[in-house]
Parts: structure tokens; C-alpha cells; sequence
């Protein structure tokens, strides 16, 4: 049957609708494709370019400067000093055993430096520098990079390290710093990522330990970009950390390093203290040590000579050990007694020597006793 003319004309328009709505979609989608491969091919195409071939952008932390240490003069007893090191990659080197030669004949390496460089040499991916030695010269810096040509995958470096410039005077007081330990991770409650960096050091003793967090600072970052298997490219770009906060102490090192001198070899302990404000100007305990060894690195004979020393060096006597009074306890009851109208200053007691406390006899130094004597009497031998 045939169909009305005005039928064929009503759906011919119907069809004619939907063609030109689905044909604007397509042109809409094409345009909305086009603008996007637009943008991604040519406004950013550098950053796709990075993301290709399999490379990606890490993020390294830099660690930030460590804050200094003063002493109430202004004088620094804990400093930082620049610390010129080698390094290889060994991915660059080639004959490891053959450059490593070859440095030694430039500057001098100590045997057990080798050993533990090719130790961890052996232990890390191929591309990740490994120090070979540290604390070189300037003139080793120099020579070194005089002779780069001959010495590939090495590399001389500039950091930081901590010094203590009064020594052992001030062992006690201000401590000193080392690399972050398992056991370090395992007791501190911190998340701070400087943490995590190999050789990061942090406070083991002393003031360097209580003041840690003030003293460290906060890390910076260099963008940069590696490939697949982690090997740097290149750096993108870089951000410095912020530096420690420098800390004054009231502590005065002159004064610390006569009382230091007065103990000698001794073992013993003295503080002293400002009546008038609490400032602790000395804080002394003997025998003492040298921190830098510990920064540096010490020797497995250097601690067992520290540790074996029956005076025990490594214990801050002054605020770690207990100790009774003694006499010197006398002022602070002779004085509250005065105070109190308990006693008068001209009023006399008798020490027989000894004092019977619940069937026990406590003894004087003296143990022929003081006989009648007035609180001065007591009390002056102490002031």
C-alpha cells in the first residue's frame, strides 16, 4: 500500500532532525578530543615528555644546615665545618678494582675504607654513589679533580659535619651527634622523613640530644627525574631546607675548662651556679672524652678503652650519678633553723661523734665528735 505523500514528508523531517542532533554530537565530541589532544601535545608537552619511555619525577630530600651551639659569651662549642669527600657510581666506573687503584695512587685511602666501600658497593643498586672516603684535604679535592678524566665514576663532594672545637671540656654538656640507628627509629616517636637518609645524623648526648628537634631544622627537596630502574636523569629544579636554630647556652667554657682542668683525671664531678639568677656556668665531670671521635667514627679500640675505664668517662657524673649530701647539707638546715627561731646563732649543741638513730649508730667524720659547738662552728668549714 502506498503511503501518504504528507506522511513521507513528516518522517523524511523527523530523520532529518536526528541526523543534524547526532552529527553536532559528533562534531562536539571531535572538537572536545581535538582541544584535549591539543593541549597534551603541545601546552604540555614537556611534562608528558618526562612521564614517557617509562621515565618519572622523583622527589630527594636535602638535608637542612644543623643549628649551632653557643656558650653564654657567644663563643660556639658546637660548629659545623665543611667536609670534602669522594664518592663513586659504580655503573660509571667500570673496573671498580682498577679506579679505586688508580685513586689511591692520587690520594691517600685508608685500607678499611676501601673495604667497607666495596662492601656497600656490593649491597646497592649499581647507579647510587657510595662514599669512598671523607675529611679529605683541599689539595686531595684538587687532585682528584685534576685527574677526573683517568678516574671514571668518581667524583669529589662538599658537605657538612659537626665539630666540637673545645673537645672534651664540654663533652658532657653540649654530647654530640651520630648516624640514625635502628634503635634510634624504634624509641623516637618522630616521623620527620630527614630521618630516613642515609648517614643523617641526629643528638645522642647532651644538649645535642634534649635540643634535637631545635637544632635539626627542616629538609628541602630537588625535584628530579629518573628512569625505570630509578638512575637520576637530571635535576628539574630545587628547594633549600631551613637551617637549624642556633641555641646559647649558659654555660661559660672558660670557666668549664678550669673546673674541667681543677678535676684532672680524677673521677669526679662540680657545677657551678649563679646564686643570683640559677645560670649553670660550669658543669664538670671527670675523667671526660673527645666527641669528635664519636662524629667521626670511633674506633673499636678508642670505645672499648672508654668503656673499660673503671671511672666511666662516658657518664655525665654531674646530673647523672646520686650521691648523699654529706655536710654540705648543713647550710640548708642550719639556715632554716635560724629562720625558723628553732635555734639561735650563739646557742651550742653536743656531737659526741656519732648519733643513735632506732639502735644504729651514725658516726661523724670526726669520730672523736666536735664536742659543744655553736651552728657557725659547724656550718664554716663548708662556707
Amino acid at each position: 500500500m502506498k503511503r501518504p505523500t504528507k506522511d513521507i514528508i513528516a518522517s523524511t523531517r523527523t530523520i532529518g532532525r536526528r541526523s543534524l542532533v547526532l552529527g553536532a554530537s559528533q562534531i562536539a565530541i571531535m572538537a572536545v578530543l581535538s582541544w584535549r589532544m591539543r593541549s597534551m601535545q603541545v601546552e604540555h608537552a614537556d611534562e608528558f615528555r618526562l612521564l614517557a619511555e617509562e621515565n618519572r619525577i622523583n622527589i630527594r630530600l636535602l638535608p637542612p644546615s644543623r643549628g649551632l651551639i653557643f656558650d653564654r659569651n657567644g663563643v660556639a662549642i658546637a660548629d659545623n665545618e665543611q667536609n670534602y669527600r669522594v664518592v663513586m657510581v659504580r655503573e660509571d666506573a667500570g673496573d671498580v678494582g682498577e679506579v679505586l687503584a688508580r685513586l689511591t695512587q692520587i690520594v691517600d685511602i685508608a685500607p678499611e675504607d676501601l673495604t667497607r666501600a666495596m662492601e656497600e658497593m656490593a649491597r646497592r643498586s649499581p647507579f647510587v654513589p657510595v662514599t669512598i672516603a671523607e675529611r679529605l684535604t683541599w689539595e686531595d679535592v684538587a687532585k682528584i679533580n685534576l685527574n677526573t678524566p683517568a678516574l671514571p665514576g668518581i667524583s669529589a663532594e662538599v658537605g657538612q659535619s659537626r665539630v666540637y672545637p673545645w673537645g672534651a671540656d664540654l663533652a658532657h654538656v653540649v654530647g654530640y651527634v651520630g648516624p640514625v640507628s635502628d634503635y634510634d627509629l624504634s624509641r623516637i616517636d618522630d616521623q620527620d622523613p630527614l630521618l630516613q637518609i642515609p648517614k643523617f645524623q641526629i643528638g645522642k648526648t647532651g644538649a645535642e640530644n634534649k635540643l634535637e628537634k631545635l637544632l635539626r631544622g627542616s629538609a628541602g627537596h630537588r625535584r628530579i627525574e629518573v628512569n625505570a630502574v630509578g638512575r637520576v636523569m637530571r635535576e628539574l629544579d630545587r628547594r633549600e631546607g631551613v637551617s637549624g636554630a642556633d641555641l646559647q647556652l649558659t654555660i661559660d667554657h672558660n670557666l668549664q675548662h678550669y673546673v674541667q682542668a681543677r678535676l684532672g683525671n680524677q673521677s669526679a664531678a662540680a657545677s657551678v651556679i649563679d646564686c643570683q639568677t640559677g645560670d649553670i656556668l660550669a658543669l664538670a665531670s671527670s675523667p671526660t672524652f673527645d666527641p669528635n671521635l664519636f662524629v667521626r667514627g670511633i674506633s673499636v679500640a678508642d670505645y672499648k678503652e672508654l668503656t673499660e675505664n673503671p671511672y666511666r668517662p662516658l657518664a655525665a657524673k654531674s646530673v647523672q650519678g646520686t650521691y648523699p649530701p654529706g655536710s654540705t647539707f648543713k647550710m640548708v638546715t642550719a639556715l632554716a633553723a635560724l629562720e625558723e627561731g628553732v635555734i639561735t646563732p650563739d646557742e651550742t649543741v653536743y656531737c659526741p661523734g656519732h648519733q643513735e638513730i632506732a639502735g644504729r649508730k651514725f658516726h661523724c667524720w670526726k669520730r672523736a665528735g666536735h664536742g659543744h659547738a655553736t651552728v657557725l662552728d659547724l656550718t664554716e668549714p663548708m662556707l
